[in-house]
């Protein structure tokens, strides 16, 4: 099952990482999934899996508040560039990348 992000914000936080902070629209998220392919900087478009997902608290009314953490992370400005606040993130399960590739 696919999840859909609103992106609030990244950050870096010291002994986790790179975190992208936002509320979930759809779906539900998951270590595991991956990214559709983004262009992050100068690299080849690539997908991101998620290693890490934080229920976070927020007086926003938008949804489930989390904090994603993702294996091999790119550099924060590339993020913050590729996925501004505001933008959509979809995470897959890894099967639906090869059911739909098939």
């Amino acid at each position: 099952m696919a999840a859909e992000i609103e992106v609030r914000n990244a950050i870096n936080i010291a002994g986790r990482g790179i975190v992208l902070v936002g509320h979930v629209r759809t779906g539900t998220v998951r270590i595991g999934q991956v990214t559709l392919p983004l262009v992050l900087g100068q690299a080849v478009a690539r997908r991101l899996e998620v290693s890490t997902v934080e229920r976070l608290s927020s007086m926003e009314a938008r949804g489930l508040a989390v904090g994603i953490a993702f294996r091999n992370p790119p550099h924060l400005d590339d993020l913050k560039r590729t996925l501004p606040a505001g933008s959509i993130l979809v995470l897959e399960e890894p099967g639906e990348l090869k059911a739909q590739t098939a």
